[in-house]
């Protein structure tokens, strides 16, 4: 080989290098592409009077065919692989290069050769999609430990709500008693003190207005028993007072964001609150199961939930910003949600979007008051 050819040899596989190198910085395909070509040519012009020493071309073409397979996605890198090695296969002619006369290689060694850089692209094929595939499980596994973590602090945050309303409750109910036998019993028996005390400080001659006393403080006493009777039947068949309807679906929202720092966003479009507790409680679970699968499976930071009324049904969209999933498998949940809403001859859609997943509840209902009252009527 001629020294004028080592020198170009030398330079052009440096700037070959270099190209390589900035591969790994290029964050488009259209660069990458462009790249890929360029190292093709600068390739091609480096082995070109390299015919007879097939190996250096070889080498030099296998890295190529690699970097497609790394940096480009399929088809892109299958179809610029194919275009590389016919060129590799064709593109030889006899000749003079560089002051140098070309011997192309036998092409029986060309065509083993290119059924080395077919291998070569279907190994680095298998290999990157190995590693992705990896990847993505560990951003999986990653996030299920973060999700079972906001998932726990979520379950702390309802049992402290649950809690806290419980003894909000039990306070409001102490006070509720207490404010029944101060009216009742505290009022009976102050009465009936006065009157004894009355009665006592009366004389003995007054044997007549003793009786009446008596007698009036026996009525007390019996009017008080009465109406302390009637305030513990009130209080035992009262039920404790329950947070229901928007009021119950707002706290369950709040103690989720707070526990797990997801932004949700509730609309309620031209829905109006009603007292159906039936279809509240299949609202509350598809919003509760939708909002656990939105952090758990879909990696979502935020959660929009949409109430709109067309009428007879309710529509309840759950929105979130998360990965989704080409082929949905139906878990636990998703089965629970259908049962619920097939329950009241409801539908649930489950479908990506193209800015994240949905969760669409179209909910038949009627309201409970409407419908006594449609009847009493």
């Amino acid at each position: 080989m001629g020294t004028l050819f080592d020198i170009y040899f030398y330079i052009l596989l440096l700037v070959s290098t270099g190209i390589s190198v900035s591969l790994f910085f290029a964050h488009t395909s259209i660069s990458r592409f462009i790249f890929l070509l360029l190292r093709f040519f600068l390739i091609f012009l480096l082995c070109y009077p390299l015919k007879s020493y097939l190996e250096v071309y070889l080498l030099l073409m296998s890295a190529l065919i690699v970097e497609a397979s790394f940096y480009l996605e399929i088809p892109t890198s299958a179809i610029i692989q194919a275009v590389f090695v016919i060129g590799f296969l064709f593109f030889q002619k006899k000749g003079k290069a560089w002051g140098i006369t070309i011997n192309p290689a036998p092409f029986t060694a060309r065509i083993a050769s290119a059924f080395i850089l077919v291998i070569t692209g279907c190994l680095s094929q298998l290999i990157k999609r190995g590693y992705s595939k990896n990847a993505l499980l560990m951003r999986r596994i990653q996030h299920l430990d973060s999700a079972i973590s906001q998932l726990s602090n979520a379950n702390i945050g309802f049992q402290s709500y649950v809690k806290t309303l419980e003894f909000q409750v039990l306070m409001n109910e102490r006070k509720r008693v207490s404010r029944e036998i101060h009216d009742t019993v505290g009022y009976a028996l102050t009465n009936i003190i006065m009157m004894m005390e009355a009665a006592v400080r009366l004389p003995d001659k007054d044997k007549e207005k003793r009786k009446e006393l008596f007698t009036l403080t026996r009525s007390q006493a019996q009017k008080g028993l009465e109406e302390t009777r009637a305030a513990l039947r009130q209080l035992r068949n009262e039920q404790i007072v329950q947070l229901e309807g928007i009021g119950m679906i707002e706290e369950m929202v709040e103690s989720f964001r707070k526990a797990t720092g997801v932004e949700i966003i509730v609309e309620y479009g031209n829905f109006n609150d009603f007292t159906n507790k039936e279809i509240y409680a299949i609202i509350f679970r598809i919003i509760q199961e939708g909002m656990t699968n939105a952090i758990r499976h879909g990696m979502a930071s935020k959660i929009r939930i949409s109430f709109w009324n067309t009428g007879p049904s309710l529509n309840v969209t759950i929105h979130d910003n998360g990965i989704g999933a080409e082929q949905i498998v139906e878990g636990i949940g998703i089965a629970g949600m259908k049962e619920r809403l097939e329950s009241i001859n409801g539908t649930l859609t489950i479908q990506k979007a193209p800015d994240g997943f949905k969760v669409i509840a179209l909910i038949p209902y009627k309201d409970n008051d409407s419908e006594d009252q449609s009847t009493s009527r």
